[in-house]
């Protein structure tokens, strides 16, 4: 198995699992978290989502080099397209997504991470595109995501140099959202999938997709579809809720309706 599906309430967790653990991403590893990602797109039960890898050295480094050495030009492709279908369904998952980035995150690693929507990270972790130093390019979103998370000017500096950097510089730059030095990553994020979930979640879907249409559409055409958003969750029983819970004093009980 190298998905671990399991359940936190109503948060999914999808653990990469290999056992060196570098969890190293080959071709079944990308079948079976693309196939939990339809599962859990699919339910109305799961509110949040958290990918991160088994033990302490890495949430994922990259590409298994091993399985990618004996692939002909087509395998290739056929993988690197698995893998641009696996992170465009990441993204595009109705449910908020933590990265909890437990150590190496290198390479198609950092690209997942990048699909993610909230990234934490343990504090001995290190990031990484390295594919310069190998005669290619990140070729599963590296460079337009890393962009859009970091800016062009870091964006450069990260892809062209292919170095490392520490949860500290990634932190800097806006790479993460925090580290965590001082308890597991992986009870930190779901003490962060907590706060999520006791939100109401068409609230959650509707911001989420709303952030990520602005991303590539100019600010008129991005107020147009909030405005829209806005009017749909306008109409939903949890708003009724919220309204009914503050006149009483209570905290609401939203069931995503």
């Amino acid at each position: 198995m190298s998905v671990i599906f399991q359940e936190n309430g109503e948060t999914a967790i999808l653990q990469l699992y290999r056992e060196n653990g570098y969890n190293a991403l080959d071709s079944e590893t990308f079948l079976q978290l693309y196939d939990s990602l339809i599962k859990i797109k699919e339910s109305d039960f799961y509110k949040t989502v958290i990918i991160t890898g088994a033990g302490s050295k890495a949430f994922t480094a990259g590409a298994d080099l091993k399985e990618r050495i004996n692939m002909d030009s087509q395998e290739v492709q056929d993988y690197l397209e698995k893998a641009r279908q696996t992170y465009l369904e990441i993204e595009g998952l109705p449910q908020p997504v933590i990265a909890a980035v437990n150590g190496l995150c290198i390479g198609g690693g950092l690209e997942m991470s990048l699909a993610c929507d909230i990234r934490i990270a343990a504090s001995h972790s290190l990031f990484s595109l390295p594919e310069v130093k190998i005669g290619i390019i990140p070729g599963v979103g590296g460079t337009q995501r890393l962009l859009r998370a970091v800016g062009d000017l870091y964006a450069k500096e990260l892809i062209l140099t292919g170095k490392k950097i520490s949860a500290e510089r990634a932190l800097s730059i806006g790479l993460i959202n925090e580290t965590v030095g001082d308890q597991p990553v992986m009870e930190r994020a779901l003490e962060l999938a907590e706060e999520i979930n006791q939100n109401a979640p068409l609230s959650i879907r509707e911001s989420k997709a709303a952030i990520n249409f602005g991303r590539s559409v100019t600010l008129e055409e991005g107020l147009l579809y909030e405005a829209e958003a806005y009017g749909r969750v306008l109409k939903t029983e949890d708003r009724n809720e919220a309204l009914a819970a503050f006149k009483e004093k209570r905290r609401p009980v939203f069931k995503g309706r």
